[in-house]
Order: structure tokens, then C-alpha cells, then sequence
């Protein structure tokens, strides 16, 4: 299975965990993991949009990784979707493009989990089934580490088990929750 997995953190640099899972996913010696980071590929706001497409069409599995900022994706991710996820590629007359493909999330939270007791992670990134069902993709799972700010700066253990869960979520033998 030919997994691409696109990184929607626009400054890896300011990142801990989404660089860690990143550099996690990049040092795997899976041949079917294309890491691809969008921060590197967009020019001046725009994305090569056939190059983006191209690299969907041969993945059988999608996973959008990023971390929730104000309970949203940052804006990167969500103009790449707009912009590459495209009427007739994706939807509408022949857009059939994305049908084959399993979409999951791997999502990095700075509040710990008790802070979506009152309102579900799943419920703040209820766009992306949503999405998926929109392009009559396959809703795969949610990876998800909350707390992430504390974990990445005080407890570097954590924050290497994460990596390691991570990198079995990569390679689908660890499973998240559905989306």
C-alpha cells in the first residue's frame, strides 16, 4: 500500500512534535511512504497543482498531518485541499480521482484531552469526514496526541513513545480511532 503522507505544518522550524513525527515517518525504510511537506512545496502561495494530483492518484492511502491551531488545521493545509482537491479531479463530472483512497489524520494538540470533554476532537475536525465524503473517499482513523506542547517540552520519553506509535500508524499496525 503506497502511503503519502502530507504534512501541513507551515514552519516545521517552530515545531516540535509535527518535525519529530515527520522526521519519524521520513527515516522509515518503507518504500511506499512518500512524506510531503507543504510548507516546502508551495511557491508564493500557490501549489503545483497537477504535481499535487499526480501524487494522490498513486497513493492508495492519504494521511493529512497537522497540528490544531484555535481548533483548526492550519491555513496551509486547508488552501492545499481547495486548491489540489479541484472540480472534475475530485468531484463533480469525473472527478472520481480520489475514490480509491483511504484518508486518515494524524493531528498534535497543545491542551490535554480533558479540554475536549465539553466538545470531541472529533467534532472540531468534523470538515475532513466531511471532505472525504464529499470526494467519495474511504474515512479511515484519527491519530492523535494531546497535551503536545508539555509533552514535546518536558517529557522527551513521551514524546519518543509518540514517535514510535506514530511510526506504527505510518505503517497501519497501530490503529487510531475512527474518523
Amino acid at each position: 500500500m503506497k502511503t503519502l503522507v502530507v504534512v501541513g505544518h507551515p514552519n516545521l522550524g517552530k515545531s516540535l512534535v509535527n518535525r519529530a513525527w515527520r522526521e519519524t515517518a521520513i527515516a522509515l525504510p518503507d518504500e511506499d511512504v512518500l512524506v510531503h511537506t507543504l510548507a516546502d512545496t508551495v511557491s508564493r502561495g500557490l501549489f503545483d497543482v497537477a504535481e499535487e494530483q499526480r501524487l494522490l492518484v498513486a497513493a492508495d492511502r492519504l494521511i493529512l498531518q497537522f497540528p490544531l491551531w484555535w481548533y483548526m488545521p492550519p491555513a496551509v493545509l486547508k488552501k492545499w485541499m481547495d486548491t489540489v482537491w479541484t472540480e472534475g479531479f475530485a468531484y463533480g463530472e469525473g472527478g472520481d480521482k480520489l475514490r480509491h483512497l483511504r484518508i486518515d489524520v494524524a493531528v498534535s494538540c497543545g491542551a490535554p484531552e480533558v479540554a475536549f470533554s465539553g466538545t470531541s476532537l472529533r467534532t472540531y475536525l468534523s470538515y475532513i469526514p466531511g471532505s472525504i465524503d464529499f470526494v467519495q473517499a474511504i474515512k479511515g482513523e484519527l491519530f492523535a496526541l494531546y497535551d503536545a506542547d508539555n509533552i514535546a517540552r518536558n517529557h522527551p520519553e513521551a514524546l519518543a513513545r509518540s514517535c514510535e506509535d506514530y511510526e506504527a500508524f505510518v505503517l497501519g499496525t497501530r490503529h487510531g480511532t475512527q474518523l
